[in-house]
């Protein structure tokens, strides 16, 4: 239902030129105010038009055209024309808003009722499910085992902070660059390099490296993702494993093995963490950890050579060892003749002393008997007054006296008869 009102404008002059009052009546039809009018005025580009609407209101516009047409269009006239027009401008604005609170509401039928709510509940599962696509592909977990750093896909921008341990948000479609936290372990089985003196030695050898948060960022940069890192990575550090061989001669290889791994440690760190003499070399990234040499296969020829080498060293060894034995057992047998020389020589001279000793002690006693036996018939030569030859007689008779069966030979001219003395 409109409504419409009349607006009366009059309009007075006291100018010269307007010696009588003129007075224009009209009828001016009410606006209505509707959706896209309010639009197009918040959205045009003149200022004044967003803060004085009532300039491009109709009935504004129309007082102004009889302000014109009167031929009293002064400053003071149209101060009033404005005023009357922004007043009538709100209550146009007023009206129109009670008009549309005051509308005849339709109910709704049952099916427009169901269309709404079928619209209602298929607007809210989309909005479910875009909702939780972003979610989905703005959201990314990284283990606590793991390096990230975002990536915005469509803005090609890498993120310089490594994260670890989470759900980290990010912008819609990203990706979460990953690397590993823990020890890695690069296994080479069956490896040749040539040594100091040009010889060929198979070996099996297994190292540890790791990724750290600092050096996350260059290594992505450098080389992308974290296959190929971890590609350059063990070349590197196979490439180091060659080095260290052609340092050691073929024969370091059997007696200076904890030699060869240290240096293969040494050559790995240059190669993964860079030199730390040289600010332009960064290495590739990586830490080294350590490094077991499990295997070394030297060449067939080399190891033939080496057996009969060491046959003959061992032959030779042996003979020496023989040669000793036979002149230690010679030694020994001259040893024990010498100590048994001596032992006789020392009982020989222990029974001539003896012997000396026992002959000199019976000279002596025969010596003293004789002595004693010579005093004894000197005595009795003077007590009884005998002479030599009776002496002797005497003696001969005593020798057959203490001698039951004496035997005598005496030879011619021996006299054994000395009666005739007495």
């Amino acid at each position: 239902m409109q409504r419409r009102s009349e607006l009366f404008i009059t309009t007075t002059s006291s100018s010269a030129t307007c010696a009588t009052t003129n007075t224009a009546t009209m009828t001016i039809p009410p606006p209505y105010v509707t959706a896209s009018s309010s639009n197009d005025i918040e959205n045009s580009s003149d200022t004044s038009e967003r803060k004085q609407p009532w300039k491009t209101d109709p009935s504004v516009t129309a007082m102004g055209q009889v302000m014109v047409s009167s031929g009293c269009g002064d400053p003071v006239d149209r101060k009033i024309v404005e005023d009357n027009g922004r007043q009538a401008f709100s209550a146009n604005m007023k009206q129109a808003y009670q008009n549309y609170r005051n509308r005849p509401r339709r109910v709704l039928t049952q099916e427009e009722k169901q269309v709404r709510c079928y619209c209602w509940t298929g607007f809210t599962i989309i909005t479910m499910i875009i909702v939780i696509i972003l979610l989905c592909v703005s959201l990314r977990k990284v283990e606590e085992t793991e390096y990230g750093v975002r990536y915005a896909t469509y803005k090609k921008e890498l993120d310089e902070a490594a994260l670890s341990g989470g759900l980290f948000p990010g912008p819609p479609g990203f990706k979460m660059i990953k690397f590993p936290s823990t020890y890695l372990t690069a296994d080479f089985d069956g490896q040749t390099c040539v040594s100091r003196d040009g010889l060929r030695v198979v070996f099996d050898v297994t190292f540890q490296y790791q990724m750290t948060a600092d050096k996350m960022l260059p290594a992505i940069v450098k080389y992308r993702n974290v296959f190929k890192w971890r590609e350059i990575v063990e070349q590197g550090g196979l490439s180091a494993m060659h080095h260290s061989c052609s340092d050691f001669f073929i024969s370091d290889f059997q007696n200076k093995r904890g030699e060869i791994q240290e240096s293969m440690l040494r050559n790995l760190r240059l190669k993964l963490e860079g030199d730390p003499d040289d600010d332009k070399d960064e290495g590739v990234y990586a830490l080294a950890i350590s490094v077991q040499l499990r295997n070394l296969e030297l060449p067939t020829d080399y190891n033939t050579a080496v057996e009969e080498k060491q046959a003959a060293e061992e032959d030779i060894a042996l003979a020496v060892a023989q040669r000793k034995q036979e002149k230690t057992k010679a030694e020994t047998d001259l040893l024990k003749a010498k100590e048994e020389a001596r032992k006789i020589l020392n009982t020989a001279r222990n029974e001539a002393e003896v012997l000396v000793t026992e002959a000199y002690l019976k000279a002596n006693e025969t010596t003293f008997a004789f002595e004693k036996e010579a005093e004894i018939i000197v005595e009795v030569k003077a007590a009884l007054n005998l002479t030599t030859e009776g002496v002797l007689t005497y003696l001969a008779n005593s020798l057959y006296a203490e001698v039951k069966n004496l035997k005598i030979t005496a030879g011619e001219p021996a006299k054994l008869s000395r009666s005739e003395e007495l």
